[in-house]
């Protein structure tokens, strides 16, 4: 709900917890007053007084600076002294940049983007119209307010109303000022193979926060970050979140300013982004998602979770039942062939999984990683009588098929790149660089994009495509376009961004009942941009079940589990396990989207019988980590996850605990259960939901070096 007060030129933006109020002062500018717990507001923010060195309005008088007040939007060397969100290059030259506030607007819904992700529905938005004289621009911010996910998301547009061209060398949409409350930042950040480890630091004097310039989300710095109270825990204090709903260059950063004031700024990178606004051009940033918890930071997860699912990834995928999968790749790289994975499919019909995954090596002459990207149609050595053919051998019997690609990229050795070597991206009398012996296709022109989609859809044409992961396995450089002029080079990243997500629209509207699976060298470009055409992303090509439990643990903080693909595999880069332990493995992964990774036809009698149960097992509560609300366990030390999924009428629960190092825990208390019921264990142990979040329940600790429970409990009949 949104309430607008015409007269004292006041807006609320009202959740099912919390309020976002914004005012018109002085008839020109919008100020910021609150964003936090419905009802509690505090408008003391906002105080007008004057402070030596803050520039003020003449006109208005000391007391006025853009320094010193909290704003919605502020502006490059216009009195704000703080690091801004807009910047426009003037056609004289300058880059001094001033919106002044000129109307609104309330509207049911939103506006949907075209060529971008977005947040689905909405209920209302509030726009916000400024205008520069100088630029002649005018600049378009949108709230979106999502009462049931307590969530707002932000996006902006501008518009060059004059003759002349401007260019936004600026565009961060998202700008919270805040009070700060000993605040500190978390992030998300890593490494290939090490992505998204939750890292807390208290703010300081000044900016901190992380970035991408890498041409996709990467694997170093996810597109989220959130700001706790020093009291905060899992289920008490404050908490605020941002998201970006964005796979491409990103900033996100907090300033502290030293008289105690907080500026969170979220949006595109500034360093890589330069777009010409030329006369009656228009463009729009992607959004952010931004929510608030009272209630610690377990509320502020589970707000992110039910919007993504509610309104980021595809509706019908949002919910339904996914695919245990066994992939081709750890168990066999690129040496596979027709009979090789029809050998995998029987097997895995045997274990009782439902889809086999061919993974790299499938097409052209792609016998290694250094050829044939680009030449998407099937290898007749490897599949002699064609997908089709192949795919109903599969669905005959009875399970699906799923089969890797990686659309954006092409390797030098391929019939494409010698057809048009003008069709990667490159810089005029620049070296190309490789990444991972491959260069990156120029997706700033319709044709390239056009070309990629209309060969795969020629090679899957007649299969019965049930499962497509999609590969992005390097990060860009010397982005420049051929196609694209001098006045134009600095959009040629955005440009990039947006003809991939026409191809993930061509796609994914070309197969509709096919699941799509994310994937960057395992975690690299896991964000809300790529959730809204890929229900479920590969978290990481880290498969070894030590190294992904705080991999998964920092993806959950943001993302549902229902988006997250996790795997068992044989992989072994820890000191505990001297073979692999399958069902420590399988306790892992399957807090996420199950699969395995591995050459199941070289199985024990007794490996098969472990999966086949693990499997099984799964499927009796997939449910329930697709819908439920997570909560992570307060008190946990260093080696320990313990985390609960709680169903929405909270009938059931599943419980899973980890711990890798020598702690002697032997009981622990749960979170969000339903106080008065009483829950029944499988293995007939009872006890109310009261017991359970007060007393605590026993640990059945499994015994060696390390030790990992599962308990799936529902309400007694």
């Amino acid at each position: 709900m949104i309430v607008c007060d015409k007269y004292k030129k006041i807006f609320k933006l009202v959740t099912a917890n919390t309020e976002y109020i914004l005012k018109i002062v002085h008839k020109k500018y919008v100020a910021h007053l609150f964003y936090g717990k419905k009802d509690l507001y505090d408008l003391t923010i906002y105080q007008e007084r004057a402070v030596d060195f803050a520039p003020y309005v003449a006109n208005i008088g000391v007391n006025f600076s853009l320094d010193t007040q909290p704003y919605e939007l502020s502006f490059f060397d216009s009195g704000d002294m703080k690091d801004t969100s807009i910047k426009i290059g003037n056609s004289n030259g300058d880059s001094v940049t001033l919106f002044y506030y000129k109307d609104f607007r309330i509207f049911r819904g939103r506006i949907n983007f075209e060529d971008m992700p977005y947040s689905r529905g909405g209920e209302e938005t509030l726009e916000i119209i400024y205008y520069d004289a100088v630029s002649e621009c005018e600049l378009h911010s949108y709230y979106t307010v999502f009462p049931e996910c307590d969530t707002i998301t932000r996006y902006a547009k501008f518009v060059n109303c004059g003759e002349r061209s401007v260019a936004i060398e600026r565009a961060v949409a998202c700008q919270l000022d805040l009070k700060d409350n000993g605040y500190s930042l978390v992030t998300l950040c890593g490494d290939y193979g090490r992505e998204r480890n939750i890292c807390v630091v208290p703010l300081h004097t000044g900016i901190q926060g992380i970035y991408s310039k890498r041409g996709h989300s990467s694997h170093q710095f996810n597109p989220f970050i959130a700001l706790k109270g020093k009291e905060t825990t899992e289920n008490e204090g404050e908490a605020y979140a941002f998201e970006f709903v964005y796979s491409g260059d990103f900033e996100a950063q907090a300033e502290k300013t030293f008289s105690g004031k907080v500026r969170v700024l979220m949006g595109l990178n500034h360093e890589t982004f330069r777009w010409r606004l030329d006369k009656g051009e228009s463009f729009i940033t992607p959004e952010t998602i931004l929510t608030y918890s009272s209630q610690g930071m377990n509320k502020l997860s589970q707000n992110l979770h039910n919007h993504i699912r509610s309104h980021i990834i595809p509706p019908k995928f949002a919910y339904a039942a996914r695919p245990v999968v066994v992939n081709t790749w750890e168990g066999m790289y690129f040496a596979i062939d027709e009979n090789i994975v029809l050998q995998y499919a029987e097997k895995a019909k045997e274990l009782g999984i439902d889809m086999v995954v061919i993974d790299d090596g499938w097409f052209g002459n792609r016998c290694n990683d250094s050829e044939g990207l680009g030449d998407w149609y099937a290898n007749k050595d490897k599949f002699q009588n064609g997908l089709a053919a192949f795919s109903g051998k599969i669905h005959k019997m009875g399970l699906q098929l799923g089969i890797w690609i990686e659309p954006e990229m092409i390797s030098p050795k391929s019939q494409l790149y010698a057809q048009h070597p003008e069709w990667v991206l490159g810089c005029r009398n620049r070296d190309l660089s490789l990444g991972r012996k491959q260069l990156v296709l120029d997706l700033t022109q319709d044709q390239v994009v056009n070309y990629i989609v209309e060969r795969l859809k020629k090679a899957f044409s007649g299969v019965k495509i049930d499962y497509i992961k999609w590969d992005f396995n390097r990060s860009l450089t010397e982005v420049g376009s051929s196609f694209l002029n001098s006045g134009r080079q600095g959009e040629a990243r955005h440009r990039f961004m947006l003809g991939s997500y026409k191809m993930h629209k061509l796609l994914t509207e070309a197969f509709p009942d096919t699941l799509f699976e994310g994937c960057s060298g395992g975690g690299g470009r896991f964000d809300a941009g790529i959730l809204f055409y890929c229900p479920q992303i590969w978290a990481s090509d880290n498969t070894d079940p030590f190294c992904r439990l705080p991999i998964q643990e920092g993806t959950a903080l943001a993302y549902p589990l229902s988006a997250i693909s996790a795997h068992v595999s044989n992989s072994i880069n820890n000191p505990f396990e001297k073979e692999p332990d399958y069902d420590f493995r399988c306790n892992v992964a399957s807090e996420c989207m199950l699969g395995y990774e591995m050459n199941i036809s070289q199985l024990s009698e007794e490996k098969s019988m472990q999966i086949k149960k693990q499997a099984n097992a799964y499927k009796k509560v997939q449910k329930l980590l697709l819908k439920g609300d997570r909560y992570r366990i307060d008190g946990m030390q260093s080696g320990e996850y313990a985390s609960v999924c709680v169903s929405k009428d909270k009938s059931e629960f599943i419980f899973f605990y980890r711990c890798t190092n020598n702690i002697k825990r032997t009981k622990i208390q749960l979170y969000g259960l339903d106080p008065s019921i009483v829950y029944r264990t499988e293995n007939g142990i009872e006890f109310t939901g009261d017991e359970a979040q007060t007393v605590g329940i026993d640990l059945p600790l499994q015994s060696g070096e390390y030790r990992y429970f599962v308990l799936h409990a529902e309400k007694k009949i």
